[in-house]
C-alpha cells in the first residue's frame, strides 16, 4: 500500500463495491458545433546564444523548438482537428443535492464534463456538476448555492449557474460574481419538480437551462487542465482502490481496468445515475483544502480554493502527489508533481473532490481523511 505518511491520515474504512444497477437507457446527444476562426501556429523558434572567452567570441545558433498547442474541448481535453470543433456554448454549473432522499433520484452526474464535490452544513456533500460537451436530460435534484460556489467556479468565463436559490447573502454574492445567475426563483419556468418529496424534487435539463443564455454571453470556458498528449500514458504509483472521506461521506473510486475508468461508491453503495447509468470518472483529483465558516452564514462551510496545497491526482489505476495553486478566482487551478513538473490529465470525464485538510503541526502539508493502494 502506498500513502505518502506526511500528507495522508489513516481512516479505518471499509470498502464495499456493489454491482452497477444502472437506471433506464438514455441518449446522450452531442450539442451542435459553429465555425470559429482557425488558429494558426507559428513555426519553431530560432535563437543564438553567444559564448565569449577572453580572446575571442563565438557565435553557435541553436534551435529550440517548442510542440504547438494541442486544440481541445476545454474541459474534457478531447483534442481536436481545429477550432472550429469546440462547441460554442457557455459552461453550465448546476448544483445537486447529496442528501439521502435525493441519491437514488441523481440525474446527469454521469455524463458532466467536470464534478466538483464539495462539503456542506451537516456533514453532507453537494454537487456541482459542470456540462459543456454533452446535454443531460434530466438534471437534478437540484438544490441551493452556497459562497464557496463562487470562486469554485468563476475560473470558466461566466458558466451558467443553475440553483435553486439560497439565503439574501447567497443570492446577492452570486448577482455580482463572475457567474451567470439562472436562479429558480427568477426562471421557474425551466425547472420543475419531479421524483422525490420537496425540497429534493427540483430538476431541468441541459436544453432548457441553455435557452437562459443571455444574448451577450462571452463563450465557451477555457481549459482548465493539462491533458496528456496522444501517445503518452498517465503514470505514477499503483493506485487501483481510492477510499476518501468527506464531512461524514464515506467516497471509494475503484479502478476498472476493463473500461479503463474508476468506478464510484459511496456510503458503500455502487453510485448510480437513474437515467445514465453508473458514475465512472477518467480522472480523480483530490484537493485538499481548508473549510472556513462562510462569511455569510457561519454555519455553512466555505472551501478555500485560493491559495495552495496538496493534491492527489489519480488516472490509469496509478497516483502522481503534488501540489495544487491558484492565484484568483477567475484563473483555473494549477497542478504540479512534487518535482514542480506540470500533471497532464486523461482525456474524459473528471471528479475533484474538495478534502478536508486536517491538522499536522506542518502548515504546508496537513492529513486529509483519504487511503489509496
Amino acid at each position: 500500500m502506498t500513502i505518502p505518511k506526511s500528507a495522508v491520515a489513516l481512516a479505518a474504512t471499509t470498502l464495499f463495491v456493489a454491482s452497477c444497477s444502472g437506471g433506464g437507457e438514455a441518449t446522450i446527444t452531442e450539442p451542435s458545433t459553429t465555425t470559429a476562426p482557425p488558429t494558426t501556429i507559428p513555426p519553431p523558434t530560432t535563437s543564438t546564444t553567444t559564448t565569449s572567452t577572453s580572446t575571442t567570441s563565438t557565435t553557435v545558433p541553436v534551435t529550440t523548438t517548442t510542440l504547438p498547442a494541442v486544440i481541445r474541448q476545454p474541459l474534457t481535453g478531447e483534442p481536436l482537428d481545429d477550432e472550429s470543433g469546440i462547441i460554442q456554448r457557455p459552461a453550465l454549473a448546476v448544483k445537486i443535492d447529496n442528501h439521502r432522499d435525493s441519491r437514488r433520484n441523481h440525474t446527469g452526474l454521469a455524463v458532466a464534463d467536470i464534478v466538483f464535490e464539495e462539503k456542506v452544513e451537516g456533514g453532507l456533500t453537494r454537487f456541482a456538476a459542470v456540462f459543456h460537451s454533452r446535454d443531460a436530460d434530466p438534471i437534478g435534484p437540484i438544490r441551493s448555492g452556497r459562497s464557496q460556489d463562487v470562486a469554485l467556479l468563476s475560473s470558466m468565463n461566466r458558466p451558467l449557474f443553475a440553483w435553486s436559490g439560497g439565503n439574501a447573502g447567497v443570492t446577492r454574492l452570486i448577482r455580482d460574481s463572475f457567474l451567470t445567475d439562472l436562479n429558480w426563483q427568477r426562471n421557474s419556468g425551466s425547472y420543475y419538480r419531479g421524483s422525490g418529496g420537496a425540497p429534493h424534487n427540483l430538476y431541468s435539463n441541459s436544453e432548457a437551462l441553455y435557452r437562459l443564455t443571455p444574448d451577450d454571453h462571452p463563450g465557451p470556458p477555457t481549459t482548465q487542465f493539462a491533458y496528456l498528449r496522444d501517445g503518452e500514458v498517465f503514470a505514477g504509483e499503483p493506485a487501483t482502490e481510492v477510499d476518501l472521506r468527506i464531512g461524514d461521506i464515506d467516497i471509494e473510486w475503484n479502478w476498472n481496468a476493463d473500461s479503463g475508468r474508476y468506478e464510484r461508491s459511496q456510503e458503500g453503495s455502487r453510485h448510480n445515475d437513474s437515467t445514465y447509468g453508473g458514475i465512472d470518472a477518467d480522472n480523480i483529483v483530490v484537493l485538499v483544502v481548508d473549510y472556513r465558516p462562510s462569511q455569510i452564514d457561519s454555519r455553512s462551510p466555505e472551501a478555500q480554493t485560493i491559495g495552495d496545497g496538496p493534491v492527489y491526482v489519480f488516472s490509469n489505476g496509478q497516483v502522481v502527489t503534488g501540489r495544487w495553486s491558484r492565484e484568483l478566482e477567475v484563473f483555473a487551478t494549477n497542478l504540479v508533481d512534487d518535482a514542480g513538473q506540470p500533471i497532464a490529465l486523461s482525456p474524459g470525464q473528471t471528479w475533484i473532490e474538495l478534502a478536508e485538510a486536517i491538522p499536522s503541526g506542518d502548515e504546508a502539508n496537513p492529513d486529509v481523511n483519504l487511503l489509496f493502494s
